[in-house]
């Protein structure tokens, strides 16, 4: 068999430019078109892993920021309710204090209601005594009531004892003599009593006189910082003193029967 190196050789030539045909107007279009569709697709995914990168970042600063919001929502809630239990206890503490001041202002109306009563139930009663004793006292032993305090009065000062003489004569020396009294007295009545304070005095003490508005019936007498006096006054004080213990007795009923209701 014969080689027909020609034809041969003619079919190499033909097919290595077949081959360089295919590889420059097929091959490589479709090598590239392959290459720049990897590249898109690398840079798709590229983006893709961005894009996921960032969505995952921000899903983290959204939770760090829902996180945020719920603390800032607990704090709020909590202080709210601080606040709201301060103003309570504030509201509280100022009613009882306000009750407090109403009952304290009650019971110095009450106390200042019953010291004015007191006071004039004392002078009612001490005007309707001075009359009744100077009435009957006159009628029953024809004496008046002005010169049986006087008498009552001096015979006071025999009960002194000698230390207390001393410091009453010593203090009429020094600072004078006041007599006061819850009636007149008239010059009989004076000099009967200044010749019974003589002996406690002196002589030579000066004695001055005045009335006395805040002393129902009797007479004071003021020697500088010593004072001597008879009268009705301690007997009223104890009169006072029951007349308060009914009026607590009573304000105890009183506050027995609200709280059973």
């Amino acid at each position: 068999m014969l080689i027909d190196w020609f034809t041969v050789a003619a079919q190499t030539v033909n097919f290595l430019l077949l081959i360089w045909l295919l590889k420059r107007f097929l091959y490589g279009p479709i090598l590239q078109a392959m290459e720049r569709r990897e590249a898109r697709i690398e840079g798709r995914l590229q983006e893709a892993r961005l894009e996921h990168e960032v969505a995952r970042e921000e899903a983290a600063e959204y939770q760090r920021l829902n996180r945020e919001m719920e603390e800032r929502r607990t704090d709020s809630l909590r202080q709210v309710a601080e606040e709201a239990g301060q103003h309570r206890q504030q509201l509280i503490d100022q009613g009882r204090a306000e009750a407090s001041a109403l009952a304290e202002a009650w019971k110095a109306a009450v106390c200042r209601d019953r010291q004015l009563f007191m006071s004039d139930l004392k002078k009612r009663i001490g005007s309707e005594v001075l009359q009744i004793a100077r009435k009957s006292l006159n009628d029953l032993t024809g004496c008046d009531l002005a010169t049986l305090l006087a008498e009552r009065f001096v015979a006071r000062f025999a009960t002194l004892d000698q230390e207390q003489q001393s410091s009453c004569r010593t203090a009429a020396e020094t600072s004078g003599v006041l007599v006061r009294s819850a009636v007149t007295l008239e010059d009989p009545i004076r000099s009967r009593l200044e010749a019974g304070l003589q002996p406690l005095v002196g002589p030579d003490a000066e004695i001055s006189y005045c009335i006395a508005d805040d002393m129902s019936l009797g007479i004071e007498l003021i020697l500088g910082g010593l004072k001597l006096s008879w009268g009705v006054d301690s007997y009223f004080a104890e009169l006072e003193r029951q007349i308060d213990l009914q009026l607590e007795e009573v304000d105890g009923t009183g506050e027995g029967g609200g709280r059973s209701l």
